[in-house]
């Protein structure tokens, strides 16, 4: 993993630039999974169906670090390579980069593409707003009524985010805590058993950071 902390964009962003004829319009995107990155490449691909070519780089999963890049067609480590470099500079994750090029008539060289690439993509994600990500742990949980007080208290004191919540014959939650304040917090659960709550823990995620 990248040495700062992992970083995620908020909001779509782009950008142009240009060298001598040749147009190169980056996108960037905040992504969850590997089928909306599908997607968007798909819907980038039929907004410019004549483009010269359609270079990309993602990030995901900050613990696994997985990445990819594609040149599509463009002289090897020359286009998404430098797309990659950009996201791994601000420890970007959960994010597709991507910069599609309308040819100009002249060639660029190898220096020139990877320079024209790396500065499209730059543009975009310097148009973006970006936000800090921590690991955390899912936890759902459900309980009486009559524990509600308790549980807020808990809420408030751990800075937990409630991601859903019903209220039927029982109070159901599905929360995220800190990684590392999670020992602490389900042990506090764990007293409130024998009153008649129930808790789960699930996965760990990267989200943003809350202040």
């Amino acid at each position: 993993m990248d040495s700062q902390d992992p970083h995620q964009i908020v909001n779509p962003a782009s950008a142009r630039y240009t060298d001598r004829g040749s147009r190169f319009l980056s996108h960037a995107h905040p992504v969850t999974c590997d089928v909306n990155i599908e997607e968007l490449l798909s819907k980038i691909a039929k907004k410019y169906p004549d483009a010269t070519h359609l270079c990309y780089a993602w990030r995901m999963d900050p613990d696994r670090n997985r990445e990819f890049f594609q040149d599509d067609g463009e002289p090897s480590g020359t286009a998404g390579l430098p797309i990659l470099g950009v996201l791994r500079t601000h420890s970007l994750f959960q994010t597709l980069l991507t910069v599609t090029r309308y040819y100009g008539g002249t060639k660029l060289g190898r220096p020139g593409l990877i320079n024209a690439y790396r500065e499209a993509a730059r543009m975009a994600i310097d148009n973006s707003v970006r936000i800090p990500l921590q690991l955390c742990r899912i936890v759902r949980v459900e309980y009486p009524y009559k524990l509600e007080n308790d549980l807020r208290e808990l809420i408030t004191r751990f800075h937990i985010t409630i991601h859903e919540e019903s209220y039927l014959e029982k109070v159901r939650l599905k929360l995220s805590c800190r990684n590392e304040m999670e020992p602490v917090f389900c042990s506090l659960l764990q007293q409130l058993k024998h009153k008649g709550l129930d808790y789960e823990k699930l996965d760990t995620q990267y989200l943003p950071k809350k202040k």
